[in-house]
């Protein structure tokens, strides 16, 4: 009997651990299981500023920080452009005054220009006229609300505005839109020949860009249509083309998008290229300084250089 107990009470220990340790595996496989998947969840992190696909990633460029502006000279800035002198023009957007700021390369304040005639409703970005004119973009329009656009034509030499050009958008028809078609905001332009071309900065679905062109031709206001689009995963703050007209850049959020193409009507149909910046805090600002390099600003006043590898 007491042979018969004992057979049982091994069995019932051998049931038991065979039992624990199907137990501790199934746990192990679990964890295992959750640390895979917090592996994958990690990895499948959504990129806050991801490649667009159709772009080539274009990795022969450097960029250096080269100067700071002055936070009490120069309180922000949103756009960037040559001054006749060969330093660069810079300015503030909504809620803030009229004016311009003169700086240098290292961030020096050299002028500030009161523009007389001049409100700031919205001042995203500046362009220089092959006819010697400043032109600010009066177009920013965060709340896709405004009826108000327009461009602004500066007399450097004067210090005043000398003309507006007003417009808007054929294919908005709703005061805001609804909010998933909130692409009426603009933030970065340039200019070539007699004409301005816009870029939007998409803030509804879809990730497009649209592109309008707005002739300079002071006056009545213009009803502009959108000439094409493209699809880039990070907002447009800023534009500018090379002064030998081959190129166009556009400032995104972590990228500059690079676009060869003969004329700007035709920017998104050529080559596309896009150029990684790493950190360079809320940039709003681009200029070429060559037919390769550009000057990059961000909003708190940083310069930094994009030069092609050499």
């Amino acid at each position: 009997m007491k042979s018969k107990l004992l057979e049982l009470s091994v069995g019932c220990c051998l049931l038991l651990a065979v039992a624990c340790d199907s137990g501790n595996a199934k746990t192990e496989d679990a964890t295992a299981n959750t640390t895979t998947e917090q592996k994958d969840g990690k990895k499948k992190k959504k990129d806050k500023n991801p490649a667009t696909q159709g772009f080539e990633v274009n990795n022969n460029y450097d960029l250096q920080e080269v100067s700071k502006m002055g936070k009490k000279t120069v309180p922000e800035s949103s756009g960037l452009e040559a001054s006749s002198d060969g330093n660069f023009w810079t300015h503030p957007d909504a809620g803030n005054d009229a004016v311009l700021y003169k700086i240098n390369q290292s961030g020096e304040l050299l002028e500030t220009m009161n523009v007389q005639g001049g409100k700031n409703n919205d001042w995203e970005d500046i362009a220089r006229g092959e006819d010697g004119f400043l032109y600010l973009g009066d177009m920013g329009n965060n709340e896709n609300t405004r009826k108000d656009l327009q461009i602004v034509k500066v007399d450097e030499k004067a210090k005043k505005v000398v003309a507006t050009i007003p417009f808007k958008y054929a294919d908005q028809t709703e005061f805001p839109p609804a909010k998933d078609n909130l692409n009426f905001d603009v933030e970065g332009f340039l200019m070539h020949g007699n004409n301005f071309y816009l870029f939007t900065k998409n803030r509804g679905k879809g990730d497009w860009v649209k592109l309008y062109k707005v002739a300079n031709q002071p006056g009545q206001q213009q009803t502009v249509q959108p000439l094409d689009s493209v699809q880039i995963t990070t907002k447009i703050t800023a534009a500018d083309i090379s002064p030998n007209g081959k190129h166009i850049a556009l400032l995104g959020e972590g990228w500059v998008y690079l676009l060869e193409a003969d004329s700007p009507e035709a920017a998104f149909k050529g080559k596309k290229e896009q150029i990684p910046l790493g950190k360079t805090g809320q940039a709003e600002g681009l200029v070429f300084v060559n037919d390769t390099d550009m000057m990059i600003s961000n909003e708190k006043g940083t310069l930094f250089m994009l030069s092609l590898k050499k």
